[in-house]
């Protein structure tokens, strides 16, 4: 069993020298009190999710704890979480919680459909500054004041990493075959690839929707095999994969090898509903962080310490929200979300000094003196367009060998 969370934080912090980037005024003397708030996918189609999701919020508000002490900053940052079920009416339900118990922003949820119910149902009147994991184009058309922002890229990035690790291990211009749950993150990645794959000169043959409620996947599932494609590219979620995968199987005609999934489909290990034969050998994508960086050896560390579930995809991206959550208080000197709100590009300022993880404890400094920063996060630097959605992101891609996911390159979208 591995030592508790604030336990490897301390530890990890002492083997990573702390780095002097800006000379700074004293902290500023009055105390702030933020609670953070998590959405998270406890339950439902995404639970495999909740998990290491949940522990990536809780690493990131101990690092925010122990910066504020190294600064000498009067903070005291609290972590409530709830359960958004994968369902939007659930997801209101949760955020309404989260926000009674005075969640001054929202980390997640990790759907669309649920981001837009907290979004138009409690976040965007109260300002609530909302960091979704859903990776759907389509928050780009709701209007939310300025309140939400993704420290994951959105599907239009997604899907050009989906094309770009087709044409590496399957081969430019083929023809491919997509089926995908009909919703609005299989129907906006769906259209995303084939635009992007017909632009590189593959064909796609087929495009199936199916219903993730419904009762058998056999039709479906043999349209795709009979497509005779070089690849297929699958949009769904463990749950209903579970059962979409094994039609699949049962076509006789299946090959793994072939198959290419995105972010939703990404764990560290595969979840003993999801046949084999279904998934092993398959190829996927997902956000990552740059390699070979002292925030990214920092953060494995201190993940590895704190023992408990596996690292897996977006978990960066989740701390990093929360610890901008966190720096946008301390520059804004409150904790009323609206000022949180109004100060997240003001801690992500290109041009300006430049933080970590690493030295976490002077970003405080700074930006409790009034000072723009630049936090560079696990993920990598932020530079969040008009609508909230950073510009550019690694992806990972990744193999499931022997049902574990197995990263084996990454590659830079833009």
């Amino acid at each position: 069993m591995g030592v508790s969370l604030k336990a490897g934080l301390l530890a990890g912090w002492t083997a990573v020298s702390i780095l002097a980037v800006t000379a700074t005024g004293p902290a500023a003397a009055a105390s702030l009190d933020l609670t953070i708030g998590a959405l998270l996918e406890s339950t439902g189609p995404l639970s495999e999710l909740g998990p290491p999701h949940e522990k990536a919020t809780k690493l990131a508000v101990e690092a925010a704890n122990k910066a504020a002490k190294d600064a000498g900053f009067d903070a005291t940052v609290t972590l409530t979480s709830a359960d958004s079920q994968g369902d939007p009416q659930a997801a209101l339900s949760a955020a309404r919680t989260l926000v009674d118990k005075n969640a001054a922003c929202i980390v997640g949820p990790a759907t669309t459909p649920e981001s837009i119910s907290v979004l138009n149902g409690i976040t965007l009147q109260r300002k609530i500054s909302l960091w979704p994991t859903a990776t759907s184009t389509r928050l780009r058309t709701v209007k939310d004041g300025g309140t939400i922002f993704r420290t994951v890229p959105a599907d239009d990035l997604q899907a050009k990493a989906l094309v770009l690790a087709i044409e590496k291990h399957i081969g430019k211009g083929k023809n491919v075959a997509i089926a995908y749950r009909n919703e609005p993150y299989g129907d906006a990645l769906s259209k995303g690839f084939t635009k992007n794959w017909e632009d590189e000169g593959g064909k796609v043959v087929a495009t199936v929707v199916y219903d993730p409620q419904q009762a058998s996947f056999d039709s479906e599932a043999g349209q795709v095999v009979a497509s005779n494609a070089d690849a297929y590219v699958v949009i769904d979620y463990p749950e209903t994969y579970a059962k979409f995968g094994a039609a699949l199987v049962r076509t006789g005609k299946f090959d793994a090898k072939k198959l290419f999934v995105p972010d939703a489909m990404a764990f560290a290990k595969v979840p003993d509903s999801i046949p084999g034969e279904a998934i092993n050998g398959a190829y996927g994508v997902a956000a990552g962080a740059p390699t070979g960086t002292e925030s990214v050896a920092l953060f494995n560390k201190l993940w590895d310490e704190a023992g408990g579930v596996p690292n897996t995809s977006l978990t960066a991206n989740i701390f990093d929200a929360t610890i901008l959550c966190f720096l946008s208080s301390v520059e804004a000197g409150s904790a009323e979300p609206g000022a949180i709100t109004g100060k997240v590009r003001s801690v992500t300022q290109e041009g300006a000094p430049q933080f970590t993880i690493a030295n976490l404890g002077d970003a405080v400094k700074a930006a409790s003196a009034g000072k723009p920063i630049d936090y560079v996060g696990v993920s990598g630097a932020f530079r969040f367009m008009e609508n909230g959605d950073p510009s550019s992101s690694p992806y990972d891609v990744f193999q499931y060998q022997d049902g574990k996911q197995v990263t084996i390159e990454q590659v830079q979208v833009q």
